[in-house]
């Protein structure tokens, strides 16, 4: 007696009931191959929200050749609001510049939302991750991953408050007790002349990131990950 399938219609959510290995028989039942190991999982995360029959286009035509624009123009996204959207568009276009790309797909949140949009460096095998979207159906929070903040205090003291302030605010502030022993990546940095500590995994967020303070927020990542001179 064969397998049961998945309906066509069923709406793709990881994490819940449906295991990965029903998904995988769904598509090796519809193509007759054989979808195996840790690329097939990542790639499955990047079709959360759609339904079994829309996955199975892109599985068949590989979802890296879309643009950003087309992708989030797919019913799912009907969630992010218009100025958001555009927000997103002109980041992707200026981070770009500075090296570094989305890998053309846009995944499950997690606890983070109800999507992620994750840019690493391009054309390199170890993905550096810089930045991210957590896309919610309250909005887009936009988070920066960035380290060594005592090497740019300067650079930080001298911003403007839309950008200092998510170095000096409370948001993540390192509660855990005993620190050295349950907070293994906290961030410790002064600013101002006031020490910090924060907790590596909520730091460096900006809520509802604002269009007219995109270049701030690409000229922090060039401070942190500066562009390389080619060499003559």
């Amino acid at each position: 007696m064969g397998k049961a399938m998945l309906p066509a219609d069923t709406i793709i959510q990881l994490g819940r009931a449906i295991t990965v290995g029903q998904y995988r028989d769904f598509f090796e039942n519809a193509t007759g191959k054989t979808p195996t190991g840790y690329e097939f999982q990542a790639w499955l995360n990047t079709q959360a929200g759609k339904t079994l029959a829309q996955a199975l286009v892109a599985f068949r035509e590989p979802l890296s050749c879309k643009q950003i624009e087309e992708i989030l123009s797919e019913e799912r996204f009907d969630i992010i609001s218009p100025a958001d959207k555009a927000f997103i568009l002109a980041f992707d276009k200026g981070i770009e510049k500075l090296g570094y790309d989305f890998g053309g797909t846009i995944g499950d949140g997690y606890v983070w939302g109800k999507f992620m949009i994750i840019y690493s460096k391009t054309g390199v095998k170890s993905k550096k991750v810089i930045a991210r979207f957590y896309i919610r159906e309250s909005g887009i929070v936009l988070r920066l991953f960035i380290g060594d903040i005592a090497k740019h205090r300067t650079y930080i003291e001298s911003t403007p408050p839309h950008i200092k302030g998510i170095f000096i605010n409370d948001h993540g502030n390192c509660s855990c007790n005993p620190k050295k022993e349950n907070c293994r990546g906290r961030k410790s940095y002064t600013i101002g002349g006031e020490y910090f500590e924060k907790c590596s995994g909520v730091v460096f967020e900006f809520p509802a990131p604002a269009l007219e303070n995109l270049k701030d927020y690409l000229l922090l990542l060039e401070e942190f990950y500066p562009i390389k001179k080619k060499s003559a």
